[in-house]
């Protein structure tokens, strides 16, 4: 089976039920957009406090931290009140109207709130912007702050004890210069002394302690400076609806699910579409397609032509009577044959409905049919002898099924009518069927059956009765 075959089989086939799985993808997609609002996007501009990154990857995890804070539902809530919008859901505006994104490899951020209003969406993503920045400097420059506010505290602490000791210093300098005896002289300028170390171990501590805090004032300095480069301002425009892109997605994948249950409907029940393929399947030619009902009394161009090619497939099959016979569904056969009667030609034929109705025919001419096996098979003359003479003297005209009264000798043809989709059970029951029988199968009509025609089937209309016409 080729690839054509199989699209015949399957869209032409089923396109009822194909049609029916877009149309269900379309209306499904159509439905989970019919509450839709519009809604407006204000995006904000901004930096944190990090050095710029060198790779994409480094870009995406900025955006990600910034994004796991902007998301968090008490920042979205501390910024829906600065931005006086109290009556939001933080929980749903933080987890579905609030992105971050980094611009390209940058570290410049993107943050975009979506409200059905747009001066709404402009405030909240610049309340956000304001509360990311803060809790980010929090979290980063906490530390430092505690540090240097221990540093200031201990270098508070000890210009204090500096300055006792200094004071201490003063007054034994007053103390030795009044001082009488060179023993109480000596003790004083001894604590002095003392005192004067004391000092300056203070003071190489304090210096210390003030060159801790410069150097964190200096990493300090250094570090990126978080800022908000661009604030939000309400969109113009509304946003883009998601509805057109979304329903052509419903209809590919309704296409791709009715395509799918054609398919499994054709492995469960097999079915043989196109005039080309049933003939190719019956080893006979195609005489032609019509493109209505056999009973129709239409397409008279095409009946012409198919009635020139069954004269000429008569001759060259070398009988003189030519049967219809109904393949599948039943159908009204006597309107066709009339046509083709009608149709210049010497050739009769005749309409057969049923396979019931075949086996009563082969029952009334077992005599003639005997006697055209056996000179069928005969070697008292050659075969292209007995076809030149069956082909002189052919006549046009119908007989009733159980008409006994058929003339003898004379051979007879199954030309086979069939629609252009027949199931597989069909085919192998006339294919059997046309085992049976000496006849040859001259040829096959087809034709595209109406959807009056469908129903009166499916109704279960009896067959049409089909009279003798002609002399």
């Amino acid at each position: 089976m080729d690839l054509n075959e199989a699209g015949r089989r399957i869209v032409v086939r089923h396109w009822s039920v194909i049609v029916f799985c877009i149309c269900m993808g379309v209306g499904l997609t159509a439905l989970m957009h019919i509450r839709d609002t519009v809604t407006y996007t204000a995006s904000a501009r901004l930096v944190l406090d990090t050095q710029d990154p060198e790779s994409r990857a480094e870009s995406v995890a900025i955006a990600d931290t910034a994004k796991a804070i902007a998301t968090s539902p008490s920042q979205v809530s501390d910024a829906l009140r600065n931005a006086d919008v109290p009556e939001r859901d933080p929980l749903e505006v933080a987890e579905r109207h609030v992105s971050v994104r980094a611009l390209g490899s940058s570290g410049v951020l993107q943050l975009s709130v979506t409200d059905p209003s747009p001066h709404v969406a402009a405030a909240v993503a610049n309340a956000l912007a304001a509360q990311l920045i803060q809790t980010r400097s929090n979290v980063t420059k906490g530390e430092v702050q505690r540090v240097l506010t221990e540093l200031d505290a201990r270098i508070a602490a000890l210009n204090r004890r500096i300055g006792t000791v200094d004071a201490q210093v003063e007054d034994l300098n007053v103390q030795a210069a009044g001082a009488v005896g060179p023993e109480r002289l000596n003790a004083l300028r001894a604590k002095r002394n003392e005192a004067e170390r004391l000092r300056d171990f203070l003071a190489q501590q304090r210096s210390v302690l003030e060159g801790q805090s410069i150097g964190l004032l200096s990493t300090e300095a250094l570090r990126p400076k978080p800022l908000i480069i661009s604030r939000a301002t309400p969109p113009p425009r509304a946003d883009s609806s998601r509805q057109g892109p979304d329903i052509a997605l419903g209809a590919l994948l309704g296409l791709v699910l009715g395509i799918g249950i054609a398919g499994l409907l054709e492995v469960i029940r097999p079915t043989l579409v196109g005039g080309d393929m049933l003939a190719r399947t019956f080893e006979t030619p195609l005489l032609g397609t019509l493109r209505s009902d056999p009973h129709d009394k239409k397409d008279a161009e095409n009946v012409n032509a198919i009635g020139a090619r069954l004269r000429l497939a008569a001759r060259v099959a070398g009988v003189r009577d030519v049967m219809l016979f109904a393949v599948g569904p039943p159908a009204d056969l006597a309107r066709l044959a009339e046509r083709l009667q009608a149709v210049p030609g010497e050739i009769e034929l005749l309409s057969v409905q049923t396979e019931g109705e075949v086996a009563q025919l082969l029952e009334a001419q077992s005599g003639a049919r005997a006697r055209w096996v056996a000179d069928s098979f005969s070697t008292d003359r050659p075969r292209t002898e007995e076809r030149a003479s069956s082909a002189q003297g052919l006549r046009i005209g119908t007989v009733e099924l159980n008409n006994s009264s058929v003339r003898n000798g004379v051979a007879a043809g199954v030309v086979l009518v069939s629609p252009t989709s027949l199931k597989n059970a069909d085919v192998l029951a006339t294919s059997h069927l046309l085992r049976g029988t000496p006849w040859p199968v001259v040829g096959l009509i087809a034709y595209t059956p109406s959807a009056s025609s469908k129903g009166r089937r499916a109704m279960g209309a009896p067959p049409v009765v089909v009279e003798r016409h002609g002399p």
